[in-house]
């Protein structure tokens, strides 16, 4: 009943910006974003966490993503 499966394309062509990339929830949302197809906007306050979620995507091939150092 519950076994939904996004398919591995559901959000090519979308861009997404994601704020808290850099750890916890914002992370997960912007790592399952970017498998899915997105190109992701990362946001938020550390740079050093930023790029290690933007290089975890690019490792994986997915889209470039987007990096924005912003303390909001």
């Amino acid at each position: 009943m519950f076994d939904y499966k996004a398919p591995a394309d559901l959000l090519r062509d979308k861009v997404i910006l994601v704020t808290g990339a850099g750890d916890g929830i914002g992370k997960a949302c912007a790592l399952s974003c970017a498998a899915h197809g997105a190109t992701v906007v990362l946001v938020g306050r550390t740079l050093s966490k930023l790029e290690a979620v933007y290089d975890a995507i690019e490792a994986a091939g997915h889209p470039q993503p987007g990096l924005c150092v912003l303390d909001l």
